[in-house]
């Protein structure tokens, strides 16, 4: 079982998420060594997620002239290099600089991960796209509070080293079990031939409102528990860490989850719980109700993205890192300006009446998503 392309692509994922989970649980020892504000830090979101879209946008061309193993040689390397450089930043440049290249990283990372896992997922004929970002989960919390907690008793530093084994792993049996799949070719292969794309339009803008509230939840979390109570700054990563753990407790059986409900059925359930916990957030002025309200949107959120990646994969067949790319461009929108939006409004009044304003964005998203089921009658 260790030694498949299934084990393989669950170790990358679970890289991405120590990776993602590292810079989450040390947001607070970062921005204060590299003088980053709140503005600044939503700023920096922003760029970074420019970043990723841009690259992911043109997922389907890469695909075109490289395999999803040998992007994966290529990006998780990177991907380790510069999260070290991120903790380690010691000033507003620096900050901004490794940020917005992990941001580049992080994008050709998702959607070549996610091509194979949808790949690989086609291959045995069932559900298994969630259990990958189950691995995800499982990395992230982790990473979070052992970031938090060690950024604090020993630097940045040391957990940029954990990160780092993490990626050798996931390079070694990408390397070792891997294959190098026939690259796409052909005119099916390109998003111009698809007839309708109006399910695919409807999905990537909805997706870009989910997709801005994940990321802002897991990478501001510390900030607000942070500034919620200052004497706990060590486990400001508890946030991350159980947004993650519970994103993982429902992904690990999310498959099954998928196979009985059906994608955009299961999506609109998760939907009303996220909304439930970014409004809880936006309310909350309490250490542990914001813990709490934290898990409540990992619970609402953990589907959501294996969802949309199968449905954009579904949308073209014949080169799936094609769907996913015409997805992302169009969630960078809302995936673009959401930050910068929050960052703004956290500087003006609170971060927990930042949060505030995802419920009515992801509301905005339900409606999306009931408007696709009409459209597409997947259900």
């Amino acid at each position: 079982m260790l030694n498949t392309p299934r084990a393989a692509i669950m170790a990358v994922f679970g890289a991405f998420g120590a990776g993602v989970g590292a810079v989450a649980g040390a947001m607070p020892t970062i921005t204060r060594a590299s003088g980053v504000d709140s503005f600044a830090l939503g700023l920096g979101i922003t760029g970074s997620m420019l970043a990723s879209m841009l690259v992911m946008s043109y997922g389907g061309l890469i695909a075109l002239h490289a395999s999803n193993r040998a992007i994966l040689l290529w990006s998780l390397p990177c991907f380790a290099v510069l999260t070290m450089g991120l903790l380690t930043s010691a000033s507003f440049a620096g900050f901004m600089v490794a940020f917005i290249l992990q941001g580049f990283v992080i994008g050709l990372t998702d959607i070549f991960m996610n091509a194979e896992g949808v790949a690989i997922e086609h291959d045995v004929g069932k559900p298994i796209l969630t259990m990958f970002h189950g691995s995800v989960s499982v990395g992230l919390p982790v990473f979070a509070i052992l970031s938090s907690f060690v950024s604090i008793m020993i630097g940045p530093w040391a957990t940029g080293i954990c990160v780092a084994a993490a990626f050798a792993v996931a390079w070694i049996m990408v390397y070792r079990l891997v294959p190098a799949r026939a690259l796409a070719s052909g005119h099916g292969s390109r998003i111009a031939s698809i007839a309708n794309k109006t399910p695919l339009v409807i999905l990537g803008l909805a997706a870009g409102l989910m997709v801005a509230g994940e990321i802002t939840a897991i990478l501001w979390s510390a900030k607000l528990l942070d500034e919620q109570a200052p004497q706990l700054a060590a486990i400001a990563g508890l946030g991350a860490a159980f947004y993650g753990a519970c994103n993982a407790l429902v992904r690990l059986p999310g498959d099954r989850l998928r196979a009985y409900f059906g994608d955009l059925p299961l999506m609109l359930g998760s939907l009303v719980v996220a909304i439930a916990g970014f409004a809880a957030l936006g309310l909350s002025q309490s250490f542990a109700l914001s813990v709490a309200a934290f898990a409540l949107v990992g619970l609402g959120t953990a589907v959501l993205t294996p969802c949309v990646f199968t449905l954009a994969a579904r949308f073209v067949p014949a080169n799936r890192a094609a769907g996913l790319g015409f997805v992302s461009m169009i969630a960078g929108g809302p995936r673009i300006l959401a930050p910068w939006i929050f960052g703004w409004i956290a500087s003006v009044t609170s971060i927990s009446g930042a949060f505030g304003l995802f419920a009515g964005l992801l509301i905005v998203a339900l409606l999306l998503i009931l408007a696709l089921q009409r459209i597409t009658r997947l259900t």
